[in-house]
């Protein structure tokens, strides 16, 4: 039987690690709304030329 050998982060990295992933998470949220606010405008102001 073959054994491998992991490294496990202590918990208190575990939680840092989580909150970093988080707060990735809630930048790219924030930044995919802002694009989706920036289509919208975009799709506007395109209709406001072609009429």
């Amino acid at each position: 039987m073959n054994s491998v050998g992991a490294f496990v982060p202590s918990y208190e990295e575990q939680q840092k690690i989580g909150s970093f992933f988080k707060q990735l998470d809630d930048t790219i949220a924030l930044h995919q709304c802002k694009l989706d606010l920036l289509k919208e405008q975009k799709k506007g102001f395109l209709q406001k030329m072609f009429v």
